[in-house]
């Protein structure tokens, strides 16, 4: 079940982030059966009282830590808890706040995922370890040619989680264990029932990282000026009509469909959702989905592998956290930081501050190739190199006929 590369390595210390979820449970399972010596690890990010709550917990924050240091009993390992709430306030709550305020996508899932490897990663040092491991769905491969590692996408797309690995370092990457990379999602939960591996907890209700839950604007209000938080006009931005007043932009989140305002019927209307904020009039915007719905958009803060050629358009797969997906793209480089992205057919949903991660093919295996910050939306002009581009034979369907903005 584990890699063959891996395999090699068993008798190796191991440490393993266990969150109380089935998939961390059984990734530091099949370690252990694996031959590891293992060591569990929970990181506790709970900075506030209001996480206790069940409205407020995010999925992959430690609900129940004495139920976690009895698996390790059952487990026969041994356990440590690290607290890294200033870690999580400073690395992940201020960015998603400053988000939050800026009206950008809410892209906490990576930097929450980076600064958890980055934790265990020293733990690692400090316990003499060799490795660390998480129950992520997706693969770690080592490069035939270089001294480089790269995050390969799991069996089934449905669970793939990949895209949350796409912005981990190589010195990271080298020590990272992936267990559950060929494993498919109802596969771990037969494992899990199998061998007793459940962690109970205290809710079976968890939230994804704050985003399609009302509790969110609540959290975040707390965080901020009340000054910021202002009553304003909710205005549909396909046919202008005012729809009353929302009580604060703070509250919502661009695709949000679950509302009530004034002579807005979401139950009549399925096609109206919150598409946009206009912080400098506090006008909230609604509208149909077509208003998040781009061919095209510009890449900035970029990250991409080193070995791409890109003085000439790329043929490639791109994926965000809120779809299962890979989308058809060409990606055009500006500069080494910023790229422009002509999908093959429309995107939907398309926000500013989303991540899209870029792979080398569709499906299973796919390498992750480099990921950027959704900026700009819509379609570009070419540079001027894009003009000197012609495509292979078979490539010409593939290549969008226009691309102007």
């Amino acid at each position: 079940m584990i890699m063959n590369a891996v395999q090699k390595d068993s008798g190796k210390r191991v440490v393993v982030g266990l969150t109380g979820r089935v998939a961390s449970s059984v990734a530091a399972f099949l370690l252990k059966k694996q031959g590891f010596d293992v060591i569990g690890m929970s990181i506790i990010t709970n900075i506030d009282e209001n996480f206790a709550r069940e409205e407020f917990y995010p999925k992959c924050h430690v609900q129940n830590l004495e139920a976690i240091k009895e698996f390790c009993q059952r487990l026969k390992i041994p356990f440590y808890a690290t607290d890294a709430k200033s870690q999580y306030e400073s690395e992940v709550i201020d960015p998603l706040l400053s988000n939050k305020l800026a009206g950008n996508a809410n892209a906490s899932c990576f930097n929450c995922t980076e600064m958890r490897i980055k934790i265990m990663f020293e733990k690692m040092k400090k316990l003499k370890a060799d490795f660390i491991a998480t129950g992520h769905f997706g693969k770690i491969h080592k490069s035939l040619t270089t001294d480089d590692f790269f995050v390969h996408s799991n069996i089934d797309h449905e669970s793939d989680q990949s895209y949350l690995l796409s912005n981990i370092e190589n010195q990271y990457l080298r020590h990272l264990i992936l267990p559950l990379g060929e494993l498919k999602q109802e596969e771990v939960i037969k494992i899990a029932k199998k061998f007793n591996l459940i962690v109970p907890n205290k809710s079976k209700k968890y939230n994804f990282c704050f985003r399609e839950i009302n509790s969110y604007g609540k959290y975040i209000s707390q965080k901020i000026p009340k000054s910021l938080i202002n009553a304003g006009q909710v205005i549909n931005i396909d046919n202008s009509n005012t729809h009353g007043d929302h009580e604060g932009m703070i509250n919502h989140y661009i695709t949000e469909r679950d509302f009530n305002f004034k002579g807005v019927n979401t139950s009549e209307e399925k096609d109206i959702e919150i598409v946009g904020f206009d912080f400098k009039r506090n006008v909230l915007q609604i509208g149909s989905k077509k208003n998040l719905t781009f061919l095209g958009t510009q890449l900035t803060h970029m990250k991409v592998n080193g070995n791409l050629e890109r003085s000439k358009p790329i043929a490639c797969f791109v994926k965000t956290k809120y779809s299962t997906k890979m989308n058809k793209a060409i990606l055009y480089f500006k500069n080494n930081s910023s790229a422009y992205v002509e999908f093959e057919q429309k995107y939907y949903p398309l926000i500013k501050g989303d991540i899209f991660v870029l792979y080398d093919k569709e499906g299973r295996n796919a390498k992750v190739i480099g990921f950027g910050t959704v900026d700009q939306r819509g379609r570009y002009e070419p540079l001027d190199r894009v003009h000197e581009f012609r495509p292979s034979q078979g490539d010409e369907k593939f290549v969008p006929k226009e691309f102007k903005f």
